[in-house]
């Protein structure tokens, strides 16, 4: 399936995330999206984008993103679990 969209020349310039080509910015945006609404998985992703997965994360590190979300209360739990097993 194609799917087709008309996007302005500005539009693209002010997303630029650094891909050379536009289709593959947005490509890239859609499955950073899906990924996060746990549609697909980040292997299936890079797959998608014609690239390996550890390129694909670094991609998506480059850009603040993590594949591996963890919010601030499960840090702080995380740290006192590790405090609970030194002591």
């Amino acid at each position: 399936m194609r799917v087709t969209i008309d996007v302005p020349d500005s539009f693209l310039k002010e997303i630029s995330f650094g891909f050379i080509r536009p289709e593959r910015e947005i490509k890239f945006i859609l499955a950073v999206k899906l990924i996060e609404a746990g549609r697909i998985s980040t292997g299936r992703a890079a797959e998608w984008l014609g690239i390996s997965k550890p390129r694909f994360l670094q991609e998506m590190g480059r850009y603040g993103l993590s594949a591996f979300p963890i919010d601030e209360e499960t840090i702080k739990e995380d740290i006192m679990n590790v405090k609970k097993g030194i002591s």
